[in-house]
């Protein structure tokens, strides 16, 4: 859920008194021993504040000024004894590296050090969600892990450990039920004391502010808090807040008894910081499901850009954000819009304060889907051609259609034609009368093509009386036949009397076989389980190992996966087999009729 502006202030206002009081020491104690503290400073990076840009850049200005005072202040932190750690969490909980058990007193390094963590918590806020943020804390909002990751920088036998919890929302994490929360507080800290845990949650939105404040109270412990010097006790009544200054307070009075070392910094000047001028030429173009933003920057501005804020609505008061990181690029992209609703949409230019006015773009403009599929088309035989028809669809600014046949069952669509938005009836060409196709369409506009139209019925082209009148097939195939059947007899009479001749190959000299007559040939090789060669056979098929052609002129071409080779009668060659085994292979051909059969496959 995004958060408002305010509160960015809040935290930026509660976390420069926690840094001042943690480490400080006012001048009236300077003369007494410095009050031991640890301070675990825990803040929320889950996605809630990292996904609103202009919240997440107030803040990271807001830690930076947070730096200067420890800057400012240096002499006052030295001089007190404060142990100082950051934390970051959302899902998870990590130690912000190199930024824990920082021991303050007598070091004016380790000060300055505390002052760059801070600058680099700001440097991490303004960068907002990255995949190695998430990849290393996830994105929701985990108060166990913490509080876990807390308990770990405060001592057993601290004088005043204190843990502050930063957050702008309600436990939520997956897997860990809010159920879950109350018990591990009492494990981590039930038995300790003394020990304060500090609940401060912005609760900007009224509506949710009710129940932000039962379970943050649940969490608040106060317990046998020694007093300071000056004898003020330790309070915390209130654990949400509705503005930036009532939470700054509230967390400097506390903070103030906790480590009895407050120094305030100087208030915030009232005179209003400087926003970026506003973009001009806003262009918008529209897609699917989306807008594609661009504009061109301010020429002059009164306050640096450090980000551009980009967003859509529809009018009812509901913005869609672009979710793209920090960029100054001149364009951006919002997702997630409904296809064929009218949006407006509006640019923004960040500085470190926040955003200026928001330009908004001169038109509406529409996203833009696919259009939807065709019905089934209606075809129609043609001699060498299909007629191929469908129903006009009105569907996402259609500009065209797409009609293509198939007449291998749809393994292929060479057959193609294209046609205007108008054209819903077309002819396709250079088709091979007597074979089944299979046709389909599909609508196209400026997005792209839509998912294909159902299959056409089969359809076959036709030239002529006999091909488009399946009923005389029948008729005209039995006189066929009979005809056919007096003519085979006739062959059959003459063939078995003339002298056909046949072939002999001879392979490795161990295995021969009759491969039969004519002019096509060839072997295959017969094999044991072991993949030994036992024998050949005649084999004309695509099965063959081996294809022999006879030549009239008496010779043979022989053909393996070696290649092909030109061989006389009884002139040996060596050829390869389908598994690259070679072989010695004589063929022989005779003119007589042969003594044995062809061999073939038991």
């Amino acid at each position: 859920m995004r958060r408002l502006a305010p509160r960015a202030h809040a935290i930026a206002a509660i976390v420069a008194t926690i840094v001042l009081v943690g480490g400080g020491l006012a001048s009236n104690v300077r003369a007494q021993a410095p009050d031991e503290s640890d301070v675990v400073l825990v803040l929320d990076f889950s996605a809630s504040i990292l996904l609103d840009a202009a919240n997440r850049n107030r803040f990271g200005a807001a830690l930076e000024r947070i730096a200067d005072r420890v800057d400012a202040t240096s002499a006052d932190l030295v001089a007190g004894d404060t142990t100082v750690s950051i934390i970051q969490f959302a899902a998870r909980a990590a130690d912000y590296r190199g930024c824990v058990d920082l021991k303050l007193l007598g070091s004016p390094q380790t000060v300055a050090h505390f002052a760059d963590c801070l600058r680099a918590v700001a440097g991490a806020y303004r960068k907002g969600l990255s995949s190695a943020l998430t990849k290393q804390i996830g994105i929701d909002t985990n108060y166990v892990a913490a509080m876990e990751q807390a308990a770990r920088h405060l001592p057993l036998d601290s004088a005043r450990p204190v843990m502050i919890l930063l957050t702008d929302g309600k436990h939520d994490v997956k897997g860990v039920p809010v159920s879950q929360v109350q018990p591990a507080r009492d494990r981590l800290f039930g038995s300790r004391s003394p020990f304060a845990l500090l609940p401060v949650g912005m609760g900007l939105d009224p509506k949710e502010r009710v129940a932000l404040a039962t379970g943050l109270e649940r969490l608040k412990i106060i317990r046998d808090m020694p007093a300071c010097i000056s004898g003020t006790a330790f309070e915390w009544p209130q654990v949400v807040f509705e503005s930036a200054d009532q939470a700054g307070n509230a967390v400097a009075v506390a903070l103030q008894d906790a480590t009895c070392t407050f120094t305030a910094g100087p208030q915030p000047s009232s005179t209003p910081a400087p926003l970026p001028a506003p973009v001009t030429g806003i262009t918008l173009t529209p897609g699917d499901g989306r807008i594609d933003l661009a504009w061109v920057p301010p020429a002059s501005t009164p306050a640096p850009i450090i980000d551009y804020l980009a967003r859509c609505g529809t009018g009812d008061g509901t913005w869609i954000d672009s979710t793209e990181g920090v960029s100054l690029e001149p364009s951006a992209t919002v997702d997630g819009l409904t296809n064929g609703t009218p949006y407006q949409c509006q640019v923004a230019a960040v500085g470190p304060t926040g955003p200026g006015a928001w330009t908004a773009a001169g038109t509406a403009v529409v996203p833009l889907g696919r259009p939807g599929a065709p019905g089934k088309p209606s075809v129609q035989a043609l001699n060498r051609a299909v007629q191929i028809s469908i129903a006009p669809i009105d569907s996402a600014g259609v500009t065209g259609y797409h009609f293509e046949c198939s007449g291998d069952q749809g393994a292929t669509w060479p057959a193609a034609i294209d046609a205007t938005a108008d054209k819903t009836t077309m002819q396709i060409g250079d088709l091979t009368n007597g074979v089944d196709y299979l046709c389909r369409a599909f609508a196209s506009n400026a997005i792209g093509m839509s998912d294909a139209s159902p299959l056409s019925d089969a359809v076959k082209p036709c030239g002529s009386t006999l091909e488009c009148n399946s009923v005389l097939v029948p008729v005209l195939g039995g006189l066929g036949i009979v005809l056919l059947g007096g003519l085979f007899l006739t062959l059959v009479a003459l063939l078995r009397g003339r002298t056909q001749g046949y072939v002999v190959a001879v392979v490795d000299v161990v295995h021969t076989a009759n491969i039969g007559h004519g002019s096509n040939l060839g072997i295959a090789f017969v094999r044991a389980p072991d993949r030994r060669v036992t024998g050949i056979v005649a084999e004309r098929g695509k099965q063959a190992d081996i294809r022999i052609r006879h030549l009239r002129s008496g010779g043979f071409v022989v053909r393996d996966r070696l290649g092909r080779h030109v061989v006389a009668d009884g002139e040996p060659v060596v050829v390869a087999d389908s598994v690259g085994v070679r072989h010695r292979l004589v063929l022989q051909a005779f003119a007589t009729n042969a003594a044995s059969q062809v061999a073939s496959r038991q």
